[in-house]
């Protein structure tokens, strides 16, 4: 049915200066109808032709709670069974709408941006912006400069609004136009807003939050017809907090913003109010701290400015308690919102926070009569205001008549009223609203989340911006609707099954393939072979497996052609296991603090400890199982190659689009080789064999904040979480612009982020010293530069992990390049750092050149004699000492600008040193992919040194194994001396034949008398060698105190070096006697005669002392029962 389309327009008084129009686009009402939602505003209708849009003014009278949902829930109805999809709503005019923004953003050069076409991935290339810190020159320039300071969380993001002036050309009695050289802040964050694409917009609102800046909650309509909810925005916000019920428990919540059950304030105001809202809150909100802009408001860059687009912004932003009194004002969490602009001209935005408020307060001046009829038609919502009045004279006269109707009507307290004073101290009135707002908190019983807030907005006629994301959040809900009831452990078990306990036996396979280390009494091509044959056993295992419900969802997704389909299916899915796996943690972690007070058993709180473990639970998990499924398939049959052969061009598609991939898998210290290979290989084709890449690690010791130094650095997304329990090494690719990439010579710069070292977590296994060995040594090997991340001062852990890196390196004759490396010091903040800490650089200098020349002795490699031999390392340039990261005291601390400063200085010298220091031409991925496997085939080789904590340590083990052998040497000398003699005896027995009865009887007594003795022998020698241990450790040299832990494993090994002694001779004597038994008569006579023969049945012992033979120490260290230290 045709529908017809009408224009009505007001006529309205020239006074009349914010005028509101509503599309009413294929609506055929009564005037009556009509008439009601004006109230009793007169109109005047004039028909127009078919096929323009329906506009009239709302008027003077504001009847909108009720009767304005009622309208806009009819007409769509009426949409619906017309089959109409233009949404029915309050805006502005079109044509009021399009000027100003058309004009904003061509006057910011975003024209070509909007809507919604600015992309994160454009951001984070590495170009000639990306490293400048010149000020803005023209305000086309802003946008990308904003961007830039806000993706590093440089809270100065918001000082680039004003072109800066030639202080010898400023004129005081000039007047000139603002709008030239300035835009208003608020225009500018909403601008940028409706030219990011939904992932920039959620990036944007983390970093802002991360800032303590207020961010977007209610984006004003723009060239639609409707007001946005920023649901899908604010999701990617975790926050942390400790209400101050928790204070003595220490304990804390945590979770994502839109969840959360919190109260909520509202902060709107009637008409121009000469107080400043924005200011009045930031005094508000800082309580305890220094005062943080925390809204933006006229006395900051750009405030003064004319508003054009952002009137009916609300921005929201959180109050988190921190659990102590002393430190903030609130003993719970609220969200306080602000409207931007008179609730006269935002009345959708208004009706949707007076829904959704715990309490609203209104700043006003005065209140005529329409703009009292707007505050009592709230009805029953009355309650919830609280009026911030302004006094100034005769005009508050006026205006308390007014206000005192209100308060009547609504039957409010006297509470609900707080007056503003002429010359009144901010700072003394901001405490007057915190005090009303705790009593509000006391006796709060609405609360209410974000997320919920989406049915309001709808039934208001309010847009939600991840409406359009919700195939991609069924996906992930299906994805996660096998977890129900089961922990994590269990559904990884079900659900990834390949990466579970044969993948981490088939990488223990691959080591013991390459070490040799429990062959045993077996033959090494016989063990070898059966190692070999026990990892095909696990490969066909594998095969048996079905893609599970899971995986064959997520590989569905990830085929999908449409990018942001499948980008916003992984951030849905990110999110969810998140969720998730916080909950399972934070269950874990409070069995594990309640039986730790309980005094359970080490071995109960073990597993607990592991079950944390392995309860994370991220993307990165399916992309293991991805590259599972195509190493088992690869030695499956043909057809189920052919199935899985385009998954790393799957994963490739991901790397280009800035996802993490995993290289290291640090749950079973492995690198799944062809999973790698095939993947990087995919990426070089699709780049068209353009890949030429310098590589810059982070490492260092877990929690010291490595995640966030290459995020802020680059504005990346590697997750950041103290105690998170991923482990490995992830990789992503930064494209280099064209303007720098003949300056760096290439094309990619990737980033190597690596799990904690030193976890504490970690500690009680065997091999997480071993593992955290291997996996310093591959990423330093792997890297051009290295960022060694150190918390505060001290560096003592990380030394023992570089020592270890050096000792493998001299070690593996493979490794031929020198990486540069670099010393962050996080958590050191003042200007004298850098020179009063010379002392201490040099003290780290002359430690690691020592252990260094300790290695190099071990490894008899005379040439290095400097810890710069073998990594490229300046003590005085080298060196970097940053602040922390937060000012003041979190949750309510915002991040430290001059962390950000120090960081973006840190990664200007890196991309200088990239430039000037190389003295080859960087690899592409092919010549990427080999090092990586000659490097990681050397690691696996390596059965030695991975197994120390560091230098020192390895050379006190070696200098007492020397020792040891020495020890056992002499033993068995004397046994041999021992032996020589009984067989002698044992030989010069005189018989004829065995078979008389005495005969027989002296040789059994010969046997019982020897193998006595023998016993007596090895047990005597066996006690020397003890007390000779015994005394090795109470010497004072040799760092013997280091290798304390090792006492027990070398009496053990003394233990069964003399058991097998004792078999060896016991088995020598039965040969000899049997030997002395059988003999025929005719070699009694030529003995008789001198012509006998002597037989000897043992083996001639090595008259060399052991500990010369450096390789036969070592390759016994797997076999003497000796724990990883």
């Amino acid at each position: 049915m045709m529908s017809c389309i009408f224009k009505f327009l007001l006529v309205i008084t020239p006074t009349l200066h914010n005028s509101h129009w509503c599309d009413l686009n294929s609506i055929q009402e009564s005037d009556n109808k009509i008439n009601r939602l004006l109230g009793k505003e007169t109109v005047t209708v004039k028909c127009l032709s078919e096929g323009e849009p329906c506009y009239f003014h709302t008027g003077l009278q504001y009847s909108f709670i009720h009767s304005y949902r009622r309208e806009v829930r009819d007409a769509r109805e009426r949409r619906k069974k017309m089959g109409e999809e233009c949404p029915l709503t309050m805006a502005s005019h079109p044509e009021e709408i399009e000027c100003p923004l058309k004009t904003l953003l061509h006057k910011l050069g975003l024209e070509k941006q909007y809507p919604n076409k600015l992309t994160l991935r454009s951001l984070l290339e590495i170009n000639k912006d990306s490293i400048s810190d010149d000020a803005v020159d023209s305000l086309k320039a802003v946008p990308r400069y904003f961007l830039r300071k806000l993706l590093i969380v440089n809270a100065d993001c918001r000082s680039c609004t004003c072109l800066p002036e030639d202080e010898s050309s400023i004129d005081l009695y000039r007047d000139e136009n603002p709008e030239d050289n300035e835009v208003n802040l608020l225009d500018l964050i909403t601008a940028v807003f409706f030219c990011a694409d939904s992932f920039l917009q959620q990036e944007m609102a983390l970093k802002m939050s991360m800032c303590q800046f207020a961010v977007p909650l209610l984006l004003p309509p723009g060239t639609g017809s409707q007001s946005t909810l920023m649901l899908w925005a604010l999701r990617a916000i975790l926050k942390e907090w400790r209400p101050h019920a928790l204070s003595e428990s220490k304990g804390f919540e945590e979770g994502n913003i839109v969840f959360e059950q919190i109260p909520f304030i509202s902060f709107v105001r009637l008409k121009d109010c000469s107080i400043s809202k924005s200011q009045l809150l930031n005094h508000i909100f800082s309580s305890g701290q220094q005062i943080h802009n925390i809204f933006p408001h006229k006395d900051m860059d750009g405030g003064t400015a004319p508003k054009t687009i952002s009137g009916g912004l609300v921005e929201a932003c959180w109050y988190l308690p921190c659990g102590k009194s002393n430190v903030g004002g609130f003993p719970e969490p609220l969200t306080v919102a602000n409207l931007r602009g008179d609730i006269c001209a935002s009345q959708a935005q208004f009706s949707f926070l007076t829904q959704v408020s715990t309490a609203i307060f209104i700043f006003l001046d005065s209140v005529d009569e329409d703009e009292q009829k707007l505050l009592l038609s709230l009805g029953d919502m009355g309650s919830k205001l609280f009026l911030v009045v302004n006094s100034k004279g005769e005009e508050s006269r006026n205006a308390e008549t007014s206000v005192n109707e209100i308060m009547e009507a609504f039957k409010l307290k006297s509470n609900n009223k707080l007056i503003w004073r002429t010359n009144a101290n901010l700072a003394k009135f901001s405490h007057s609203i915190r005090k009303t707002l705790k009593d509000i908190l006391k006796e709060c019983t609405s609360k209410i989340s974000i997320e919920s807030m989406s049915n309001d907005a709808i039934e208001l006629g309010l847009s939600v911006d991840e409406c359009m994301t919700e195939a991609s959040k069924s996906a992930a809900e299906e994805i996660l609707k096998g977890i129900g009831d089961q922990s994590i452990v269990d559904y990884k078990r079900n659900q990834l099954p390949l990466q579970g306990e044969h993948w981490k036996q088939l990488a223990k396979l691959e080591k013991e393939e390459c070490r040799l280390k429990n062959s045993g009494e077996s033959r090494l091509e016989e063990y070898r072979a059966k190692l070999q044959q026990d990892k095909l056993k696990i490969r066909r295992e594998q095969n048996k497996y079905k893609t599970t419900t899971a995986m064959a969802i997520f590989l569905g997704y990830l085929a999908t052609t449409d990018k942001e389909e499948k980008a916003l299916f992984l951030k849905w899915l990110q999110l969810k296991l998140d969720i998730r796996s916080r909950k399972d943690m934070s269950s874990l972690r409070n069995r594990f603090q309640e039986q730790s007070l309980v005094k359970q058993g080490n071995k109960c709180l073990e597993e607990l400890d592991q079950c944390i473990l392995d309860s994370s639970l991220g993307i990165e998990h399916f992309m293991r199982e991805m590259g599972q499924i195509y190493e088992a398939s690869s030695l499956g049959n043909p057809q189920a190659s052919a199935e899985h052969c385009p998954l790393p061009a799957l994963a490739a598609e991901l790397l280009l689009d800035g996802y993490p991939f995993e290289l290291l898998d640090g749950d079973a210290s492995n690198i799944p080789e062809k999973w790698v290979t095939d993947v990087l290989m995919e990426l070089h084709r699709k780049v068209g064999e353009k890949s030429k890449l310098l590589v810059l690690t982070v490492l260092g010791v877990q929690s010291t904040g490595k995640s966030t130094l290459l995020n802020t650095m680059f504005g990346v997304q590697f997750p950041v979480s103290s105690g998170r329990c991923t482990r490995g090494a992830f990789i992503l690719f930064l494209k280099v612009g064209e303007d720098m990439r003949k300056d760096l010579h290439c094309d990619f710069i990737l980033l190597i982020d690596t799990e904690g070292l030193k976890s504490p977590s970690l500690a009680q296994l065997d091999e997480s010293c071993e593992h955290d060995n291997e996996l310093a040594t591959l990423v330093i090997g792997l890297s051009d530069i290295t960022i060694i991340n150190i918390a505060m001062e001290n560096s003592t852990e990380m030394n023992d992990v570089l020592q270890i890196a050096v000792h493998a390196f001299l070690r593996m004759k493979e490794v031929g390049k020198i990486p540069v490396c670099h010393f962050v010091h996080q958590n050191v903040a003042g200007v004298s750092a850098h020179n009063k800490n010379v002392t201490d650089r040099k003290h780290i200098l002359d430690r690691l050149n020592e252990m260094t020349q300790i290695a190099a002795e071990m490894e008899k490699r005379a040439s290095v004699n400097r810890f710069t031999d073998v990594l490229d390392y300046d003590a005085d340039k080298n060196n970097w000492y940053i602040p922390g990261l937060w000012h003041g005291t979190p949750p309510m601390a915002p991040v430290n600008t001059g962390y950000s400063v120090a960081v973006l200085d840190l990664k200007k010298n890196l991309l200088e040193v990239l430039k000037t220091c190389r003295c080859e031409e960087p690899s592409q991925i092919p010549e990427f992919i080999e090092w990586m496997k000659s490097l990681w085939k050397a690691v696996k080789y390596e059965n030695f040194i991975f197994s120390f904590r560091n230098t020192l340590v390895a050379q006190a083990y070696d200098n007492l194994w020397k020792e040891m052998t020495q020890w056992e040497w002499e033993s068995r000398k004397n046994i041999y001396t021992w032996q020589t003699k009984a067989d002698l005896q044992i030989s010069n027995l005189e018989v004829n034949s065995f078979e008389i009865q005495s005969e027989i009887q002296d040789l059994q007594k010969l046997e019982e008398s020897l193998k006595s003795e023998a016993l007596k022998m090895v047990a005597t020698l066996e006690k020397e060698m003890t007390e000779k241990l015994d005394a090795y450790y109470k010497r004072k040299d040799k760092n013997v105190s280091l290798i304390e832990k090792n006492k027990i494993d070398f009496f053990h090994h003394i233990r069964d070096v003399h058991r097998d002694i004792l078999n060896t001779e016991n088995n020598k004597l039965d040969i000899s006697l049997r030997s002395a038994q059988s003999r025929p008569k005719i070699f009694i006579e030529n003995r008789k005669t001198g012509l006998s023969r002597r037989y000897c049945f043992f083996k001639t012992p090595v008259t060399t002392k052991p500990h010369s033979q450096m390789s036969s120490w070592k390759m016994s260290l797997g076999r003497c029962g000796a724990k990883k230290l």
